[in-house]
């Protein structure tokens, strides 16, 4: 089985031959990379690939041409749905959470034996609440540790910066204008412990957190908070979909 998790900065991915990882794949879209992703996928005996993916539209095309040519049609996307083994969507529209959140949310709730907050912490930082028993309160989107403001909005070009529920953001936020969290005055990533601890007494009891993502360790020592760190939780969730 391969799992492919393509994100806004980097693509990654896992080859598992009967249940063990046996082969890995990461780089960020530069040049050349369907040609490196292309040899490795070939050296792998997967006759089937699924994936998830936050990509913009034309990278989007690259990456499905590339499994296509590897896979044909036996390709697999796995999109953000409205509830899934319990755990319950807190968007408004469930299609519109990045698939990537849901698929992390999913894991966290296998993880977890009571409510927690995720973190994962990639060229965005996105928090999301989860109560044990499923329910997905909403979330954050902030700008990640190496991420300019410019190339946030870039990451998200398709939203209205200037949409009203952007501005109101004290609450865990149930859509992706909700959610972003932008200061424009200073560095946004310093919003990130003040967010963690106000919406933590949201949860009747100590919330767990769980972070992901490649600058997990730095966000783990922005919060100052006990936090366990699961880099690998977005193909967990994948492979929790797929068992």
């Amino acid at each position: 089985m391969i799992l492919i998790d393509c994100g806004n900065r980097a693509l990654k991915a896992q080859y598992c031959r009967r249940g063990e990882l046996s082969a890995t794949f990461c780089s960020q879209y530069k040049s050349a990379w369907e040609q490196r992703f292309a040899h490795w996928l070939g050296q792998q005996t997967a006759t089937s690939c699924t994936y998830a993916s936050v990509l913009d539209s034309k990278t989007q095309q690259a990456m499905d041409n590339c499994l296509a040519e590897r896979f044909g049609t036996s390709v697999s996307r796995l999109l953000s749905q409205a509830e899934y083994s319990g755990v319950t969507s807190g968007y408004t529209h469930p299609d519109r959470l990045g698939v990537d959140r849901w698929l992390a949310l999913i894991a966290a709730a296998q993880i977890c034996d009571g409510d927690c907050i995720v973190i994962d912490a990639g060229s965005a930082i996105t928090l999301d609440l989860l109560r044990g028993d499923g329910r997905h309160l909403g979330g954050a989107i902030l700008p990640g540790v190496n991420t300019s403001l410019d190339e946030f909005k870039h990451i998200f070009r398709h939203i209205d910066f200037n949409h009203e529920a952007i501005s109101q953001c004290e609450h865990p936020g149930c859509s992706t204008e909700a959610a972003i969290q932008i200061d424009y005055g200073q560095n946004s990533i310093s919003l990130l412990p003040g967010l963690v601890n106000r919406w933590s007494k949201i949860f009747d009891q100590e919330a767990e957190i769980i972070i992901a993502g490649g600058d997990a360790p730095r966000v783990q020592k922005i919060i100052d908070r006990p936090g366990r760190i699961v880099p690998d939780l977005v193909f967990q969730g994948m492979k929790l979909i797929k068992q």
